[in-house]
């Protein structure tokens, strides 16, 4: 009889993370504990940003640390996993607490398995929160007759909460909470679209005939019979194409698979960044469509998402010996900005520095390509730096 060879275990790594989340919290015994999450045994602690009761009132911050053990060796698929055992925690404590706990933005993690080495990848992006395009006066004047036509048209009302979902929908972070953003916007031109194209709003109709007596029968199916003709190209027939039919099926079930929870959240990601750019393209030209604004329809659409991410990666020697409880950055920030450059425009500027005698810290920054969620180390490219 074949035996089947036993596979040798891989080695576990002890990683702490460390994130930030906007609302300051405290724990009423101020020291770490246990908790398992996800059938991992996880250590946790909690602090605010701000040792000053006022300054927490006002600014806000809570950073959370998490320590637990994992086979993964590449660092950013070990923070995936990290940012998603802390997201089920905070969860949890909302649910506790009734605390509105914000979402989690990823400051280091670091490789606490050998005391003499400390790997670690620390999160350094420049905050970019300005529009490099300028409003120009045509773009306000197209404002002024949309804005027109949400205040006269008799379904303008829908307009307007479609435009505001498409706002919050270019807001989130988070792809499945942004999808969702903007197929209720598109739910909401609904009844708007169906009466533009001429079909029968959320609902699809098809006839047939018993089989028993031959009586004929009306056939009544629940859908966004609107938008879906709108998507598919009924509005402008010329855009009608074995394409368009299947970006509107990507979306729907998408939607189907998301509402309903009939997948795991978590592998819907990489599926997000797929039909999330059609589903906003879509509510877009919807909306300009039915304002009457057919200059900003559009076969192209370009979804911004932020900044791309900058990493630094490297190792410090000899390791961290930091106690849990104090839970700070393997560097602190000092100099954050951006600077206009003769070949590239406006480029971050990033000044930080260490206070740990003695510890030498040294790595390379990276650009991250794509979402963290969904990244490894192969999505890391070596970034450009100057002095």
């Amino acid at each position: 009889m074949a035996t089947r060879k036993a596979r040798k275990p891989r080695s576990v790594r002890r990683y702490r993370i460390l994130t930030q989340q906007a609302q300051s919290v405290v724990l009423e015994k101020s020291s770490s504990f246990q908790v398992e999450v996800g059938q991992y045994e996880c250590n946790l602690f909690l602090k605010p940003m701000h040792e000053d009761p006022s300054r927490q009132r006002v600014l806000g911050g809570a950073l959370v640390h998490l320590e637990y053990e994992s086979e993964e060796r590449d660092m950013l698929r070990a923070a995936s996993l990290g940012i998603r055992l802390t997201e089920d925690l905070l969860a949890g404590l909302a649910i506790v607490t009734g605390v509105p706990l914000g979402g989690v933005a990823l400051i280091q993690i670091i490789d606490v398995t050998i005391a003499s080495i400390t790997p670690f990848l620390f999160t350094m992006t420049a905050p970019h929160m300005h529009s490099d395009e300028a409003i120009t006066e045509p773009q306000l004047a197209q404002l002024r007759a949309i804005l027109a036509h949400w205040d006269a048209l008799p379904k303008g009302n829908r307009l307007r909460r479609a435009g505001g979902l498409y706002w919050r929908g270019l807001q989130q972070d988070d792809d499945l909470n942004a999808f969702q953003c903007f197929y209720m916007g598109l739910e909401a031109l609904e009844p708007a679209l169906a009466d533009q194209i001429g079909v029968s709003a959320g609902v699809e109709q098809t006839k047939g005939n018993c089989e028993s007596c031959g009586a004929e029968f009306v056939k009544n199916r629940t859908v966004l019979n609107g938008v879906r003709a709108y998507i598919t190209g009924a509005q402008h027939p010329g855009t009608a194409t074995a394409e368009r039919k299947a970006e509107w099926n990507r979306i729907n079930e998408f939607r189907h698979k998301q509402f309903h929870s009939l997948v795991d959240p978590e592998t819907l990601y990489s599926a997000a960044r797929q039909v999330l750019p059609a589903a906003a393209h879509f509510l877009h030209d919807a909306i300009c469509c039915l304002s009457h604004a057919h200059a900003l329809e559009s076969p192209e659409f370009r979804l911004l998402r932020g900044t791309r991410p900058i990493v630094f990666m490297g190792t410090a020697k000899p390791g961290i010996l930091d106690g849990f409880e104090e839970c700070r950055p393997i560097v602190d920030l000092n100099d954050v900005g951006w600077d206009a450059h003769p070949d590239y425009g406006f480029v971050p500027r990033i000044g930080f520095r260490h206070d740990r005698p003695g510890v030498d810290i040294g790595g390379r920054c990276y650009w991250l390509e794509g979402s963290l969620r969904l990244a490894s180390e192969a999505n890391l490219t070596q970034a450009s730096v100057e002095s």
